[in-house]
């Protein structure tokens, strides 16, 4: 009997299919088992649990590092703010709209607003696009025809977010313009879309009231960026602006988000790597509605480095200032003894002649860097771009001007440079020159005189046309050209902002029509083709002040972390060429001593002595003055005033270029200069240091 029992047990064994059989049934009746135990019999609990444990990253962002003058006074800083970001949840599509619903009414009960990407008009009349190609393209990118009316994509918009039961339409389209950012965003459970900013207290109260009423919606505290002293400097501190889509694919491995702010103009975009600051992360733990149960932090936010610019402030001030009440005193006619209409712009350069750092940067008209943050309204916006005057553009490296008689020091240093005159020699100023086109010298132009006999010195107090015409007559035009260039004109100084333009050099490209003698004698003046950037010309100037060394210009004196630990100056200086793509080099221009003696004496004599083109000007100034003003004809309006000069005349600390476009003289404009250097040397430590300490005050700022 054991034996069979033996047997069949073997048997059994032997059989695989049927033991494998047996496993299989075995363990599909345990899969059933659970999944009843998991769906029916505690189906409610667990479901419960997953909605209670739904766990989502944020970022955490990361203070963006602050922008200082050099003697410490604040530029840019950061205050607390708070922000609303929206998740897609998993409720009806009507209970999420009636949540935005909900929201836009606490906001603009409370005078807060919604940020959306959504092109349309403030009063939602019609689409708002520059041109109708843009209407096309993003009608294309929505996919949406590109002949449908308005009215067609905003219902197309009401059906697709199912908004029909709301019957007030402008709201139907302030949810719209929520959604379509959400959406634009690629808003979900996990990612967030920003659709409003800088909300006020109230708000933020109201919503955390209503929160669980406001599915998806969550406040967040960030820094917000903020400029203390509003327009000062807006061209050099620039602003950062929500990251764009073509920046954001270049970007997203560095740390981005699509809710990124990044530096666009200025400082704030050439330092944007320092400035930036990397953020921190933290997980969150809701429910499928978006309510928050716990959040913990597991990456800390580390702070931007600070960037302390060559910028005074007070200075800074001083040079705006200077430049906007001259120009209002030539459009009131109080300079002129009528109206200059037109003179209604211009740039400020100065620059420390020893060391070629910025110590002011004007460019006129500015703009409210504030009024950027968050997002510029449409209205201020439009306000910007219809302004003829184009104040986004920075004129000390943008603009390039015709630098008129300033640059009848450099034809004087090419011509002893050259061998071919001597800065002693006399001229006889004839009135007008006999050559080329016969032109004629101001002063004969003017008045029927002449200059009589004149030196190198004399011709530069005289602003003597026709000594400076001999001169490019007798060297020609390419021994002016390489001297441009060795004085730095026409190419990039390297400075480390954006747009910087390279100016023209008369004669460098000829024209296809030929070059002539007259071309020759009128880039002589500083007139033809020629055309430089202020920082250009202010480089220049100083290169001459100092004794003949060309400097690498700097608007950035250092960048530190928060532990005050200083990057170094090779990779500044590596950083800085990356960004502008300009190798400019520090080099000595080579004018021997007595030349560069005759060309300041004579710019003194501009100043200083009777007959000088600007010695009513600076016949009073505390401080001695060496100077040169220009005057340059434009196509339209007044003529452009440029006057350049350096201070103190026996031991240069400065270099000033002042331009104001359709100054009408650079007489003229020889006002701001002097406004500059009074305030330059008037200024003490002490002076220095209470205006940071009340900057910080007034500025309401907290560190």
């Amino acid at each position: 009997m054991f034996k069979k029992i033996y047997e069949k047990i073997t048997n059994f064994f032997n059989n695989r299919e049927l033991i494998l059989s047996i496993i299989i049934v075995s363990i599909s009746i345990i899969f059933v088992l659970q999944l009843f135990n998991l769906q029916i019999i505690n189906g409610a609990t667990y479901r419960e649990q997953a909605e209670r444990r739904m766990v989502r990253t944020e970022s955490v962002t990361a203070s963006r590092g602050e922008i200082y003058d050099r003697n410490g006074v604040v530029l840019a800083t950061n205050k607390l703010a708070y922000n609303v970001e929206l998740y897609k949840v998993q409720v009806e599509p009507y209970e999420q709209n009636n949540a935005i619903y909900e929201l836009i009414k606490i906001l603009e009960s409370n005078g807060d607003s919604i940020y959306s990407s959504f092109p349309i008009k403030d009063d939602f009349s019609d689409f708002d696009f520059s041109d109708k190609e843009s209407e096309i393209k993003w009608k294309e990118s929505v996919n949406i025809d590109e002949l449908a009316s308005f009215d067609d994509v905003i219902n197309h918009y009401i059906e697709l977010y199912a908004l029909t039961d709301i019957e007030d339409r402008d709201m139907q389209i302030k949810i719209i313009k929520v959604k379509y950012e959400g959406n634009l965003n690629g808003y979900s459970l996990f990612n967030s879309a920003l659709i409003a900013k800088n909300i006020s207290d109230k708000s933020v109260a109201q919503i955390e009231e209503a929160k669980s009423r406001l599915y998806g919606v969550n406040v967040v505290t960030v820094p917000q960026r903020y400029y203390p002293n509003g327009t000062v400097a807006s061209h050099v501190i620039g602003y950062v602006s929500k990251i764009g889509s073509t920046e954001y694919a270049e970007k997203k491995d560095e740390g981005y988000t699509l809710n990124s702010l990044t530096g666009k103009a200025g400082v704030e975009e050439s330092f944007e790597k320092y400035l930036k600051g990397t953020d921190g992360e933290k997980k969150v733990i809701t429910d499928s509605k978006g309510n928050v149960s716990s959040e913990v932090e597991t990456k800390e936010a580390i702070s931007g480095d600070n960037v302390t610019l060559t910028i005074d402030y007070r200075l800074q001030v001083a040079a705006e200032n200077a430049l906007v009440n001259t120009m209002e005193r030539l459009r009131s006619g109080e300079l002129t003894g009528y109206p200059v209409e037109d003179a209604n712009s211009g740039s400020v350069v100065v620059l420390d002649v020893q060391t070629g750092e910025v110590l002011a940067m004007v460019s006129y008209p500015n703009y409210e860097i504030n009024d950027f943050v968050g997002g510029i309204s449409t209205e201020n916006w439009n306000k910007i771009k219809d302004d003829a005057r184009n104040p986004m553009v920075n004129r000390a490296i943008s603009g390039i001007y015709s630098p008129g008689s300033t640059f009848k020091m450099l034809v004087g240093i090419a011509g002893v440079k050259s061998g071919i005159i001597n800065p002693d020699e006399l001229y006889y100023d004839p009135g007008i020159y006999p050559y080329g086109y016969n032109p004629k010298c101001w002063l004969y132009t003017d008045y029927g005189q002449t200059h009589g006999y004149i030196d190198l010195t004399g011709a530069i107090k005289g602003s003597c046309n026709c000594y400076f015409y001999d001169v490019g007559r007798r060297i020609g035009i390419d021994e002016i050209i390489k001297t441009a260039k060795t004085f730095g004109l026409g190419q990039k100084t390297g400075i480390e902002l954006s747009q910087e333009e390279n100016g023209v050099i008369a004669g460098e490209t000829k024209p296809e029509s030929g070059w002539y003698l007259g071309d020759t004698l009128a880039a002589s003046i500083g007139q033809s083709y020629n055309a430089y950037t202020p920082i250009q010309l202010a480089n220049y100037i100083s290169a001459i002040a100092n004794g003949g060394k060309l400097n690498k210009v700097s608007i950035i004196k250092k960048v530190e972390n928060s532990n005050n630990v200083e990057v170094g100056l090779k990779e500044l200086l590596e950083y800085s060429a990356n960004f502008t793509k300009v190798d400019f080099e520090a080099r000595d221009v080579g004018i021997d001593e007595n030349t560069i003696n005759h060309v300041k004496e004579g710019m003194l004599s501009v100043t200083s002595e009777t007959g000088g083109t600007a010695n009513s000007i600076f016949y009073d100034s505390p401080i001695q003055v060496g100077g040169k003003t220009g005057t340059s004809q434009v196509t339209t309006g007044s003529s452009n005033g440029i006057f350049v000069g350096f201070a103190p005349y026996d031991n240069p600390k400065i270099a000033v270029v002042a331009i104001i476009e359709h100054g009408e003289e650079g007489f003229y404009t020889a006002h701001v200069v002097r406004a500059i250097t009074d305030e330059y040397f008037n200024m003490s430590t002490e002076d220095k240091q209470n205006e940071k300490i009340q900057n910080v005050v007034n500025s309401n700022v907290s560190f």
